[in-house]
Order: structure tokens, then C-alpha cells, then sequence
């Protein structure tokens, strides 16, 4: 989820990011969804070229709360000490991505959560890795002390990469063998130090902008008013804070609603056994004519030439 703002932040539309990679945006509504492992990578080197960040997966990856990893993150925050903690998120790991092997490992006075593929990578992982360290990384945190923790990545010593230390500290090595997180043995006892702390900024604008979409998704052809007013109103917050939010995640409400009936008119027209009339109707428009034009506008092309 903590795609949309960094987008937004580097004045990139999320929709058109989605789009570039022949994506839905509607993909990242749900914490326990999947995208193919390729179609991660390539995502991730997508967000570094576009941003001009070598360390995109990085800053994604630290500004994207536990929480916000459906189950995974709940069983980790409910962990009864840190090394609880550490066991659950590296065994785990497969309900939120596959093809990693994540291992928890102590010896003597240091612990480690070990990152490793556990096959051929068909793109560059590395925004992948960099993303996914950053999120293991928070789990040795709930203990409170920074200082006990260390990054260790394979990736060599490149110009710039002191910006790393933005998200994890001082505490990083390069060009080392594996991919880790080591721990200070010391810290495994702790109870965890949960924060209850109010959702930020970045968080409401979010979870706005994802109800939206699904609304959007779910019910196109049910509600005869596909506005921001009257979806703030359905929400239950006035327009131009609803506006407001979703800008803040890089998105325009009809950007949105447009992108959200050309990715369903797409898929219903492959899926087969649907008329035009029938798929316009149920994308929410009154008149197939008017749905006739938007989807050369989408394509370039009638709709009948895509339709069997």
C-alpha cells in the first residue's frame, strides 16, 4: 500500500504507473493478495527507474506498517517476546510471497533472519530484497533498541548508498555473502514494544482511496451515482477531504473511476458470454454509445473487435 503515496511523492500518478505495467490498481486493495513473483520484481525496478531511486524497495518497505500485512502482520504483533516474533514472521512468510526462504537462526550471542530465493529470479530481485529486508526488519525492532540490529546485504557498494541509513541507520554492511538481519541475542527475551499510536496521514489517505477503488470495483453497475460527492457522502466524509486524501496517494477520482471500468471492461469482454450492451450496462453507463467511445478511448479500437 505504501506504493501510492511514495508515487505521490515523487509526482508520479499511481494509475499511470499501473498502466505502464499492465496492471489494476484495484491489485493492491488487499493485504493478502498475490501478484505473480515476476510481475513483483518488475514492479520494483519499474518504481526505481521511474522515482530516479536506487533504494525504491527500501523506503517502501519502511514505510509500510506490520499491519498492513493482512494475517502475517497480525500473528507477528502478537507474538509473546521478540523471538516469537522472528519464528513467526520467517515460517510464515509464504502466506505473503512465495519462492523466498526465510530462515531464523541463533548462535552464540547473534541471531539472524536469513534471506535467500529458493529458485532462478527471471528479473533483478534486488528492489525486492531491499523491500522485503526492510519489513523483516521491524520485527527485531519491536524490542525497542536499533542499535542491536544489523542489515547485511549481497548487493555491492554503490555512490549514494548512504541513503540507505534513512531507513535502516548506521548499522549496514555491503558486498556481504548472504542477505540478513542480524540481532543481538540479548534481544530475543524482550516483550514486544507495540506503539498504540493514532493512524497517520499517509494511513487514512490510503485506506480512503482503497475503499474507494473497491467500491468502484465492486459496484459499478449498482449505484446510479459514480461521483466524488456522492462517494464522499457513501463514505461519510465531505468531498473535499475524500479529494484531499486521494491526492495525496497520487489519484484523481475520475482518473480512477475510468481506470477502474476500462480494467473490468477488459476482463469481462475475455471472459466471454457477456453482450456489449450487458458489459456497458454494467460498468455504469446509461447509454452503450457512451461506452462505445470510452473504449476506443481506452484502445484505440470498437469494442466489437475485441468481442467474439
Amino acid at each position: 500500500m505504501a506504493i501510492a503515496p511514495y508515487l505521490a511523492k515523487h509526482d508520479v500518478s499511481v494509475i499511470e504507473f499501473c498502466k505502464r505495467l499492465d496492471i489494476s490498481p484495484n491489485v493492491f486493495q488487499n493485504a493478502d493478495g498475490w501478484l505473480p513473483r515476476a510481475q513483483c520484481f518488475r514492479l520494483g525496478n519499474e518504481l526505481a527507474a521511474i522515482a530516479g531511486d536506487p533504494f525504491a524497495g527500501a523506503h517502501i518497505g519502511s514505510s509500510t506498517d506490520l499491519r498492513e500485512f493482512g494475517g502475517w502482520g497480525q500473528s507477528i504483533l502478537a507474538a509473546r517476546d521478540v523471538a516469537h516474533a522472528c519464528a513467526l514472521a520467517s515460517g510464515n512468510v509464504s502466506s505473503i510471497h512465495r519462492g523466498s526462504d526465510v530462515r531464523f537462526l541463533v548462535e552464540g550471542k547473534t541471531a539472524r533472519i536469513v534471506f535467500r530465493f529458493a529458485n532462478h529470479c527471471e528479473f533483478d530481485p534486488r528492489q525486492f530484497i531491499f523491500g522485503s529486508l526492510a519489513v523483516l526488519r521491524k520485527v527485531p525492532l519491536l524490542a525497542g533498541e536499533a542499535s542491536g540490529i544489523k542489515v547485511r546485504l549481497t548487493a555491492a557498494k554503490t555512490r549514494g548508498a548512504e541513503a540507505l541509513e534513512e531507513c535502516w541507520g548506521p548499522n549496514i554492511e555491503l558486498g556481504c555473502e548472504h542477505d540478513m538481519i542480524e540481532i543481538d541475542r540479548e534481544l530475543l527475551d524482550c516483550p514486544l514494544k507495540i506503539q498504540e499510536t493514532l493512524p497517520s496521514k499517509d494511513t487514512i489517505a490510503l485506506t480512503s482511496a482503497v475503499e474507494v477503488a473497491r467500491r468502484l470495483s465492486d459496484r459499478l453497475s449498482c449505484e446510479p451515482d459514480h461521483n466524488l460527492k456522492a462517494m464522499a457522502a457513501r463514505l461519510r466524509v465531505s468531498t473535499r477531504t475524500l479529494q484531499r486524501r486521494l491526492k495525496s496517494c497520487g489519484v484523481e477520482f475520475e482518473e480512477l473511476l475510468d481506470e477502474t471500468r476500462r480494467s473490468e471492461a477488459l476482463q469481462l469482454i475475455r471472459e466471454g458470454g457477456h453482450s456489449l450492451t450487458e458489459i456497458a450496462y454494467r460498468l455504469g453507463y446509461s447509454d452503450p454509445a457512451h461506452f462505445t467511445r470510452a473504449f476506443k478511448r481506452w484502445t484505440g479500437a470498437a469494442p466489437s473487435r475485441f468481442h467474439g
